[in-house]
């Protein structure tokens, strides 16, 4: 989405530049500052130590609320720990983003389940309670001996890896899927020694995982099949010794432009097997906790995150997205709850308009090459256990330089064009206004020319904004 693809088909590397913006902080030990030094009478409770939980928690805290997060598992993090490998997430760097939201004041009970009584009780000591539980349950397909003991879901094997309970899989993998699931059992089932093949139903172009992410695993030598989908498992002695598959051919597209796909008559074939990963999706385990949901278990929060008064969800537990999404639901939410506990209308501060690349002066910018994260070479990638992190990121130098890159889309940057070629000497500078509103407009000098929306390279100056400019 960035608009530099537009000048040079290389967007800004936002993940790489984020990143050490984060490690730098946890280097240095910066703090997190709280929006209030007030401490607010309202209790908050929250079920799930999750992306979106612990999202939650940590703006509740910022703005001076005492918060309890209860989570299941022996540690916080929820699909961050337990469902990303210290490979890809390091777990130092886990613990000291979660220990900084503990030092905002926020109680992590770990080992704590909550079923529906659990539920009740809390709601009564607390004033509201936000419930992220996500999804952790793996969805099956029913393939006849899928529950032998060397068939795995993604999720339960991703979970035992990650908790160092380092299941037996042999030397020969499959894992069937297409989703971050799959690449990323792939991927840990390589480090533990054996040779991966991931079959997948449709083609690489309709994957729902990031392109890096198939790219990373041919590297690390797993192979993918694609057009292949699983018929079922040939048992021996209770175990899976071969997945039966057929071969896919793709069909038709549909309204979205997704294709179908259908079997090819008299493809079947085997593929032998130590292990066998399934990863068709996952669901979220809501059963217990009393709360109405949808027919398949998700849950479905009111526009203002509410279930009911007081109790409040989001996350995967809505339904399956990115760790980032999640992060967002949790402090939505808790933006949500805060208005509540104040008994004041809640204002969404909405979204930005989103400058596309056509209100751009691409020419004004320089070409400038991007900068790539570094990584560890593919030799030692996999032979060197769990915990060696592929994804090294990008240097410092690298990371001023990428800053340069960005052409600040819709927000001024005192470029200083508009000031320079206003015949009516209508704009000044504010150097002490916010970031982005630094240029000034006089409309009694203004005659609407249009030269500074013109000479703006960033987009952010438009003819008849003058509550902006």
């Amino acid at each position: 989405a960035c608009n530099r693809n537009k000048k040079e088909a290389q967007g800004v590397n936002i993940a790489a530049f984020e990143r050490w913006i984060g490690d730098y902080g946890i280097a240095r030990g910066l703090a997190h500052k709280k929006l209030s030094t007030e401490t607010m009478a309202e209790k908050i409770a929250v079920v799930g130590a999750g992306p979106a939980g612990l999202s939650c928690a940590f703006q509740l805290a910022r703005r001076g609320y005492p918060v309890t997060v209860f989570e299941a598992l022996a540690k916080p993090g929820g699909m961050l720990r337990y469902g990303i490998p210290a490979f890809r997430l390091p777990r130092a760097v886990l613990d000291a983003e979660i220990a900084a939201i503990a030092r905002m004041g926020v109680e992590i009970v770990c080992s704590h389940a909550v079923d529906s009584s659990g539920l009740q009780d809390i709601r009564k000591r607390f004033d509201a309670v936000f419930v992220g539980v996500g999804a952790h349950q793996g969805i099956e397909l029913d393939l006849q001996g899928e529950q032998a003991a060397n068939v795995f879901s993604g999720i339960s094997f991703l979970r035992q890896v990650n908790a160092g309970e380092i299941p037996e899989i042999g030397d020969q993998v499959i894992v069937a899927g297409g989703g971050n699931t799959a690449i990323t059992a792939a991927r840990a089932a390589r480090r533990l020694g054996a040779a991966v093949t991931i079959i997948y139903r449709r083609t690489r172009a309709e994957m729902p995982t990031l392109d890096r992410e198939i790219e990373h695993s041919l590297l690390e030598d797993i192979t993918i099949r694609y057009l292949v989908a699983p018929l079922g498992i040939r048992i021996e002695n209770g175990r899976a010794a071969a997945v039966q598959c057929v071969k896919m051919e793709p069909g038709t597209a549909d309204e979205r432009g997704r294709r179908s796909v259908a079997p090819v008559p008299g493809s079947d074939f085997e593929l032998p097997c130590t292990a066998l990963i399934t990863a068709f999706g996952q669901r979220p385990e809501t059963a217990g906790l009393g709360i109405a949901t949808n027919p398949a278990g998700w849950l479905r929060p009111k526009a203002n995150w509410s279930l009911e008064e007081g109790l409040y969800t989001g996350g995967d537990v809505l339904g399956l997205a990115l760790v980032t999404t999640a992060i967002g639901h949790g402090r939505m939410a808790a933006e949500q709850i805060d208005a509540d506990c104040c008994n004041r209308r809640f204002r969404n501060s909405g979204t930005r308009e989103v400058v596309s690349h056509e209100a751009l002066r691409l020419e004004f910018y320089p070409d400038q090459q991007r900068n790539e994260n570094s990584s560890v070479p593919i030799a030692g990638r996999c032979t060197n256990g769990l915990d060696l992190e592929a994804d090294l990121g990008i240097t410092e130098e690298q990371f001023i330089a990428e800053a340069q890159r960005c052409m600040s889309c819709g927000l001024c940057f005192e470029c200083r064009q508009c000031l320079i070629f206003c015949p009516q000497r209508a704009i000044e500078e504010f150097p002490d206004n916010p970031t982005g509103e630094v240029m000034y407009t006089d409309y009694t000098r203004c005659v609407g020319c249009h030269i500074c929306s013109l000479s703006c390279p960033c987009g952010y100056i438009r003819m008849g904004m003058s509550n902006e400019l």
